[in-house]
């Protein structure tokens, strides 16, 4: 379980690669957010060029990674290829809370009208899309009271005899769906 931002895009020009990068440099140290420059200009065989910053703007948040191929598309290393256009990089920020999830959304919108031809992004938790800062923290809550339920459910119901483990984790699970439901959920 996790929430995160997958995001992916394509600059309006590469000359603009090393102008995002020292800009994204100088947001880092105002924030106070660890960060490390990456310039990898001679991959393996088979590996595309990149260079970039990633950073990292909460202790408990992944590292947002902003790197780019030759061409100003976002890249990420551990992507891989993908056959319907842009790679997807990510970030997770399940346990950064919502202020952090909110700044990278907010880093984010600034990016793509002022460097970026093309930006994607999908939010799990919507935020992007809405704005909607309770349903933010809602939804962080739910998944963090989710996480708690679930590991505290098998202390809280020891195993019975014989007992298969399918059986404890549904019933774990329906506990929690009995006690709460996710944001925004109504019945069908």
């Amino acid at each position: 379980m996790g929430v995160s931002i997958h995001y992916r895009g394509k600059l309006r020009s590469p000359a603009n690669i090393q102008p995002l990068t020292e800009e994204l440099i100088d947001i880092c140290k105002s924030a106070g957010w660890n960060y490390k420059v990456l310039d990898f200009p001679d991959p393996e065989p088979g590996d595309e060029p990149f260079s970039g910053v990633t950073f990292q703007p909460h202790p408990q948040s992944e590292s947002v990674w902003m790197l780019f191929n030759p061409r100003g598309e976002l890249s990420h290393p551990f992507a891989g290829k993908v056959d319907d256009g842009l790679p997807w990089s990510f970030t997770k920020t399940q346990f950064a809370g919502a202020e952090a999830h909110k700044a990278i959304c907010q880093l984010f919108r600034y990016l793509e009208k002022q460097w970026f031809e093309t930006f994607e992004v999908e939010d799990e938790t919507n935020y992007w899309v809405t704005g909607d800062v309770q349903h933010l923290q809602d939804t962080l809550g739910y998944l963090d009271d989710a996480i708690t339920a679930f590991t505290d459910g098998f202390d809280d119901a020891p195993a019975k005899e014989g007992e298969p483990l399918e059986n404890r984790i549904v019933g774990v699970l329906q506990r929690f769906w009995d006690r709460r439901k996710p944001p925004g959920w109504k019945p069908s």
